[in-house]
This record gives C-alpha cells, sequence and structure tokens, in this order.
C-alpha cells in the first residue's frame, strides 16, 4: 500500500482498510457502472480515485474554487432584501467553516455523487442554526429505509416515516452519530429517480477506466525517467575470436568506476559500447499528450470547457474568459439553482436564494457583449422608425417584443429616448 493510500485510508478513518491486504483487494475491485446504490462503501473507492489522481483533482479543484466564488443574494417580488438573514448567516454556516468552504463542500460532494447537508435547525434566522455537508462514506442507512428507496410514496404518512428513518453517521474514533433523515437535505448529482430515491449514481463510476489509463500513463512515464538515466556499458568483443575471455568481475567495476568519475578523457584496453535503457525519450511525450486527453475527458464529463481547463493549449486569453462565463452559465449556475430550491424548501423559506459570479472579472466579457448587442439593436432600431416602419414588423426584424414606440420622440430628437433603451436593453 502505498503512502497515498495509507493517507486516504486514515483520513476515511476505517481500520480495516489500513490493512494493506484488504485494501490492495478493496481498492483494485472493477467500479461496476451498473452497480446498485444502497452500498456507501463505494464512496471510498471514489475519494481513493478523486484524491490519488492528478487528472481527477484538478478538475475537481477547478468546479469547486469557481462555485466557491458565488456570492449569494435573495430576493423578495424581484426586490433585493438587503442584509437578510440567510446571507448573514451564509457567511458562517457552522463553526468550522466560512460561506466560500461551505459552498466548496457541497460542489465537492456533489460532484462525489450525493450532496447531503445536515442541519439542526429548519428556521433561518435561529442563532443555533448548523449546517453541515457530510461525509457519505461515513453514511450508513437501516434497511426498513433501503426497502423504500424505489417505493412510490403517495401519502403524507409514508413521507413522514422516511423522514424519520434515523442514519448513522461513523466518525473517525469509531462513535456513531444519529440524523434523522427529515434533517438531511438530499441533492443528487445526476438524479436520484433509477432506483434509489436516496443516493443517485456517480459521474466517477464512469470515469474509471479513464481514470485507470491517466495513472497507468503516469507510472510508465516515471519508469521511463528513471531508466532514462541509467546506462548499459560493455566491451566490443569478437564474436569471431573464441579465445578472447569476457569481460570479468573485476574489469567490470573498474570500467563501472571510470564511467562514473570525472575524468573526460579514459584509457581502456578495448573500444566500449554505451547505450541507454530507454533509447525513445520521445515516448515521455506520448505519455504526455494521453495523459491530458484523460484529463480533458474527466473535465467534459463534469461540463467544463476546454479553455477553461486549459489542457490542451487553449487559445486566447479571451476565449479562456469566455470559456470561464459559458462554465458558470452551463455548469455552475444550474448546481446553484439546484442548492437554492433546496435550500428554500428545506427551510420553508418564502424569498429567493440567489448565487451569482457577475462581480468576477472574466464575467466582464459578456457583460461587454451584451452592450454591444444592445446599442447595435438600438441603432438598427433607431433606423426602422426613421424609415417609418411600423412596431410589429421591427419586432418581427429583430425578434423581439417592443411596445409603445414613440415615433414622434425620434422625429423630434433623432434618438430613441431612455424609457425605450431601457425597454431594449431588458429584452436581451
Amino acid at each position: 500500500m502505498n503512502w497515498v493510500q495509507k493517507n486516504v485510508a486514515n483520513w476515511i478513518g476505517l481500520d480495516k482498510y489500513v490493512n494493506p491486504i484488504y485494501f490492495e483487494r478493496y481498492s483494485s475491485e472493477f467500479i461496476n457502472p451498473i452497480a446498485d446504490y444502497t452500498e456507501f462503501s463505494d464512496d471510498i473507492r471514489k475519494l481513493e480515485i478523486i484524491f490519488c489522481n492528478p487528472a481527477a483533482l484538478k478538475v475537481f479543484q477547478i468546479s469547486c474554487n469557481m462555485f466557491s466564488m458565488a456570492k449569494p443574494f435573495v430576493y423578495l417580488n424581484d426586490v433585493e432584501q438587503k442584509n437578510d438573514a440567510f446571507v448573514e448567516w451564509l457567511k458562517r454556516p457552522n463553526p468550522m467553516q466560512q460561506r466560500n468552504q461551505w459552498l466548496w463542500d457541497y460542489k465537492f460532494w456533489k460532484m462525489v455523487g450525493n450532496a447531503y447537508g445536515y442541519a439542526n435547525s429548519h428556521i433561518i434566522g435561529n442563532d443555533s442554526l448548523k449546517m453541515y455537508w457530510l461525509d457519505s462514506s461515513k453514511m450508513s442507512m437501516p434497511v426498513e429505509m433501503q426497502n423504500m428507496r424505489d417505493k412510490i410514496i403517495l401519502s403524507a404518512a409514508a413521507e413522514k416515516t422516511i423522514k424519520d428513518f434515523n442514519i448513522d453517521y461513523t466518525y473517525k474514533d469509531g462513535k456513531t452519530a444519529k440524523f434523522k433523515w427529515g434533517d438531511i437535505a438530499h441533492i443528487p448529482d445526476l438524479t436520484n429517480g433509477v432506483g434509489n430515491w436516496f443516493k443517485g449514481p456517480s459521474r466517477i463510476d464512469a470515469l474509471y477506466k479513464v481514470v485507470s489509463n491517466s495513472e497507468k500513463a503516469l507510472d510508465a512515464k516515471n519508469i521511463n525517467v528513471e531508466y532514462s538515466g541509467k546506462f548499459i556499458v560493455s566491451g566490443k568483443a569478437d564474436p569471431d575470436n573464441v579465445n578472447e575471455l569476457p569481460m570479468g568481475n573485476q574489469e567490470q567495476q573498474d570500467l563501472e568506476s571510470k564511467v562514473n568519475g570525472r575524468k573526460r578523457v579514459h584509457a581502456m584496453k578495448s573500444m566500449i559500447d554505451i547505450k541507454r535503457f530507454v533509447e525513445q525519450s520521445s515516448i515521455v511525450g506520448v505519455l504526455d499528450d494521453s495523459y491530458l486527453n484523460d484529463y480533458f475527458i474527466i473535465g467534459s464529463l463534469y461540463d467544463i470547457p476546454k479553455d477553461v481547463l486549459e489542457a490542451l493549449n487553449s487559445s486566447t486569453y479571451e476565449n479562456q474568459e469566455k470559456g470561464r462565463g459559458a462554465f458558470v452559465d452551463y455548469c455552475l449556475t444550474p448546481d446553484a439553482e439546484q442548492l437554492s430550491s433546496t435550500l428554500e424548501y428545506f427551510f420553508n423559506y418564502d424569498k429567493n436564494i440567489v448565487f451569482d459570479w457577475s462581480h468576477l472579472s472574466f464575467m466582464q466579457v459578456f457583460a461587454k457583449d451584451r452592450a454591444d448587442v444592445n446599442y447595435k439593436n438600438s441603432q438598427t432600431i433607431l433606423n426602422l422608425m426613421k424609415a417609418g416602419v411600423e412596431e410589429d414588423e421591427i419586432n418581427r426584424i429583430l425578434d423581439l417584443k417592443l411596445s409603445g414606440l414613440d415615433y414622434e420622440a425620434v422625429k423630434r430628437s433623432g434618438t430613441i429616448g431612455q424609457d425605450q433603451g431601457n425597454q431594449i436593453q431588458s429584452t436581451n
């Protein structure tokens, strides 16, 4: 068992995984992509994959770092609520974490497959409210609850029965805490509708061979680099001369000491031949490309654009900024909306929780693009209005929904008024 596996096993806190024989056998088992997702011990293998593989860990780091930079806002009837209780609470949701780390953990466990958030209260504004994202590998569900994992729940009584089930949560020292399922907010990464309401499938299962390939590429590169510094030194003997004796031990030691010495010129009894153990150094480049391709595959499965991964010689700075913006729009925002809706339901919160990344510098690229589009639309509308084109026709041409265009104001001033400008901006 290598030191990484040992650290992961110790971190997990289960003694049986510290046993080298058991760990090697357990960690080498194939992760079945059509597994029955009821065994939380599967998450131990997923954690090993993440923390022992640089490509997978880099993908998780990019996603979690970006998500943790979101800022929370609360709205009521489309009006922002300043100093809202939720925003204040999220500054320190538990004694051990601040907002950024709490958001980082949510994204991490969601990428593992399932995020489980335990809260000791369901009331925002309660001074004693604490919420943690649980380590899913330490959770254990009762058999009665597992038997209901695929049942169609229609009655309030059945729903209450599920909420009253106790989840065993085993700490590193072996002690166990019990948390009610009704006090846990569950957010699956993909879906919980494929046979288990309480635990959804993980994308990591589909990445098993990709991760294995990248590990093999790194191992092969390590071996090649190690042996590229080793040499074979041999004498050039005449194969037809049967009277010539092979090189003896003393002669071998003398030759090795001379080759390892600092002298630039050596006098030899006969010619020698020096070769590297690894002649084809270009294989290292091939292995690097293989590792980077695997990294790209892992990242693409988690919806990270190529320009954000920066693994395959991504292009210009502007493309990278747009890639990050697309990553926010198409990957992080849906995860944030899932978190918001879950928290609103869990805390029975009658306000809208929103997580936003517009304060980050790379999002300004999209703000500039929107401004350019609004300006071009304004100029086009102005020219069409000057030409006498009717409002309905303008909406059809530009695919807009404008109303009340002031043609007289355009004739008087030659420009579109502020109200109409705001209307154009709101349609984009």
